[in-house]
Parts: C-alpha cells; structure tokens; sequence
C-alpha cells in the first residue's frame, strides 16, 4: 500500500494508523481487524486472546526490571462511525478508507477518518512492537461494537484481567485528562401506520447540509438536528394548510447528530404548498446557529405521490419528531457542560411502520429513567411500541487521584505543560470496565481529533505524536 504519512516521528506510529484504515472496521465487522490483531500477537510471540465478539486481549511481559510494577490496561476499539457524503460511493464493509493530508491534518477522502478510535488501535501496536522501551506488564483490550452501544466491551470476561491500573484511548483532547463520563441508553420507537390512495399536491422536501457530530460532544455546540429540523418545518406547513407524511429517512447512526433528512407529503392546499416552498430557506436560516451549519439547505420540490398516511398518523410522527431534543439540563458545579441530553438520531420508513431512533446520555441514572418514562409515554399514547437498549454506566473518579498525578507528571516531563482533568458528556468504555473490575483506577486520554462522526472529521498529526510521547513517559514512570 501507498503511506501517505512517510516524514514523521515516531514512523512505527503513523505506519500503524495507515495500515489498520486500510482495513474495513463497520461495528459488528471487525473480522478483518481482529484477524489483523491476532496475526500481529502472533508474530512477536506475545500472548493473544480472541473471544467469539472479536474482542481480543494481548499481554506483553514487563520489561527487564519492571517485573515488580503494577500491571496496566491500555484499551481501545477497534469499530469507526461509517460515515460518508451523500455523492461519495464507498462500502465500509468491504474498503478501506482514502487517506489524505493538509499539513498537519489528517482526514479521509469524503468519510469519517476514524480516528475515533483508530489512534488508540495504533498507539497500543506502536507500543507493543517496541522491545526498547521500559514498562510494567501491560495487558491490551481491543474491544469491537463500541460505537453502537459498548457491545464487545458488555460480551467480554473480565475475569481475564490482571490490571490494577487502566488508561482508556478513546479522549480527542490532547491537554486534558478524562477522569469521568456519562452513562446512556439507546431507545426505539416503532410506529405503525397505515398508508391509503391521495392525489393532489405534494412535496418532497430535503434538509442536507448540516454538519452533524458526535452526539454527546458536539451536543452543545448548537448544530442541528435534521430530524428535529424536519419536524420543525412540517409543523409549519400543517399550521397553513392539512398534510399528511408518505414519507420519512434521516440520519443514520445512532451516536451521531444527522446531517440530512427528506420528506414526502401531501398537502391539500397547492398555494399554501407554493408559499412554504418560497419561504422554506428562510425560515430555516433563521434557526442557524453554529458557523459549522452555515451551509446547510433546505430544498422543496413538487413530486407525485399515490399513498400517504392518514391525518392522525401524520400528527403522531410529529409529535415524535418534536420531543425534546439536544441539551436538556446543565451541570450546575464546575466543569459547566451538559448534564442530560438526548439525540434524536434516526427516523426511517419501513413498509407500515415508522421507526425512530434515539440515545439519551447522563451521569446521572434517574434522568435516564425519566428520558425512557417520557418515551414510553409517548410511545403509549400514539399507539407505538419502545425498547431499550444498549444501557451503560457513568464513571468518576477524583481529580486527585494517583493515576491522574502520574499522567500530569508524565505530560509536563515530556513538554513542560499542564493537563487539565475533565469529564466528558459522552460514553466511554471506561465506566463499564471499571464496574466490572473492582479497584481498577482508569483514566481516559487522547489526541486533538476534530468533527468525529461526521465526513469531515480530522486529526492533528504532531498532537497524535505527543500523545503517542507522553504515554511512553507514563510507562516508564507508573508504580
């Protein structure tokens, strides 16, 4: 294969970064990427463990004289978030990604990076394949499935493990330490609906151009959601004229905010249609407020249809669509972020049935519970059903404790700066970990990674290096 990152230090690094994004990595996919590992344990004869989730756990003895020192777990997952522009053309399933680079910045060719979590994967074979360096016994958990829900890390036997210390690779932060993170649970929401014959005036009306993002740390940055834009819209056109939905997609991902959305109906008045088709951008515009959505669009177009929903089906998809969305509490104490949010992540029609997807994210587990009264509710009382799935722990751990000390320490060793600790609104595998591995102390770090989830994601080249630098001075100190 052709490198594209062939001037840079460490070389070993970067040439691992390239060489897992030639692999295909879609959750529930990662075959490829766990025969990869396994064959790589292989060849340097270190002990490998591969479970049926594709969840692989390889060991790597101390170095000389550090047979003593406490063992460590690094760990990160090897899935991406798969997404790509609407015109690109590229299965995650079966292709790689197209690696490009502007400086220091890397990005993919029209797809997510997968950076989020690929750097982690490539630091932990960096620093498996170095017989240089000094380090305690360290154990490496590459787990699968995280970005739709922790699944490899819920499937794995943590009996396995010998760690007493634990540094997750899954921050896109470079100057800070993660010492806490939400829980969560992912809803669904399925409505049956019963189409009949229409004719008359309709339209297909497309939100696209958003920027989307991750969707607990993007959430407060004021982007928009397409679905939530799409119910907004609607809701307008049914306060001048009647309507009635045939049909609905947006979104794709479950931990992503959506980019675009379409919609078909009819409308029983053609001028009140006319009308909204002129102003439809306008209206739009005005609820902008990220610079990241400054070109997003709203297209209106008339199109013929033979089937809609009725009246009260259409009503009921609304109120869905309406549910509150985005940041719905604060965290009062210091670091102010938020503290309860939900994403209303994707809306698809499928036969007679429409079905939404959400995610709902908080430290605290009571606001999870009254995010899924709230949708059972709901779902009651149009007639629909919800499951859940897909639950997992917060974490927090002191901002003083010794592992948060020893990686400040490590960081000001290697470039005389300071780290901040942190808690981040999103989900990490770290909370599960630690709630199944009494004692285990963790801490989450990470690299300068920008727009994860989305087709523009990128991430900082020198910030990946220093990253990669200061965990080797946090193996050669840790005790």
């Amino acid at each position: 294969m052709q490198y594209v990152i062939n001037d840079l230090e460490p070389s070993a690094l970067f040439h691992y970064f390239e060489e897992i994004s030639a692999i295909p990595r879609p959750s529930l996919g990662e075959d490829k990427i766990a025969d990869y590992l396994e064959a790589f344990a292989k060849a340097r004869g270190l002990w490998c463990y591969r479970d049926g989730a594709n969840n692989v756990l390889i060991r790597k003895p101390a170095s000389k004289g550090r047979e003593n020192a406490p063992t460590l777990l690094l760990q990160a997952h090897t899935d991406m978030v798969c997404e790509k522009r609407p015109e690109v053309v590229h299965d995650f399933n079966t292709e790689g990604l197209t690696l490009c680079r502007k400086g220091d910045l890397l990005f993919a060719e029209g797809t997510t990076l997968g950076a989020d979590d690929g750097f982690g994967v490539a630091i932990m074979l960096a620093l498996l394949a170095d017989s240089a360096l000094s380090h305690p016994p360290l154990e490496c958990l590459f787990t699968s499935a995280e970005e739709i829900g922790l699944v490899g890390a819920g499937r794995f036997d943590y009996r396995l493990l010998l760690a007493r210390y634990m540094l997750n690779l899954d921050s896109a932060e470079e100057n800070t330490v993660i010492v806490g993170c939400c829980g969560g649970i992912r809803s669904k929401i399925s409505l049956p609906v019963f189409p009949s014959s229409v004719e008359g005036a309709a339209l297909t009306v497309t939100v696209g151009g958003l920027c989307g993002g991750h969707s607990g740390e993007d959430v407060h940055r004021g982007r928009l959601n397409a679905n939530v834009e799409m119910g907004r819209l609607l809701q307008k056109l049914a306060d001048t004229t009647k309507i009635r939905l045939a049909h609905l997609s947006g979104g794709d991902k479950s931990n992503a905010i959506p980019r675009d959305c379409t919609a078909t109906v009819w409308v029983e008045d053609a001028a009140a249609a006319e009308a909204f088709a002129a102003d439809a951008q306008a209206y739009f515009s005005a609820g902008i407020m990220a610079k990241e959505d400054e070109n997003a669009f709203v297209r209106v177009e008339r199109c013929e249809i033979h089937t809609a929903l009725s009246f009260e089906d259409t009503a009921k998809v609304l109120r869905v669509l309406s549910l509150p969305n985005g940041v719905l509490s604060w965290r009062t104490d210091p670091p102010i972020m938020p503290h309860y949010s939900r994403n209303l992540a994707s809306v698809r029609t499928s036969g007679e049935c429409i079905v939404f997807e959400l995610s709902s994210r908080s430290p605290d587990a009571s606001l999870l519970e009254l995010s899924c009264r709230e949708q059972s509710g709901l779902a009651a009382s149009i007639g629909a059903t919800v499951s859940y799935s897909g639950s997992y722990p917060g974490w927090e751990s002191a901002t003083d404790a010794p592992l948060v000390k020893m990686w400040q320490q490590a960081y000001a060793s290697a470039f005389g700066l300071e780290v901040t600790p942190t808690l981040i609104h999103a989900g990490l595998e770290t909370g599960l970990i630690t709630n199944a591995v009494k004692g285990l102390e963790a801490i989450s770090v990470g690299c300068h990674i920008h727009d994860l989830h989305t087709p523009v994601e990128t991430m900082e080249l020198d910030s990946f290096a220093r990253i990669y630098q200061t965990i080797v001075e946090f193996l050669r100190i840790i005790s």
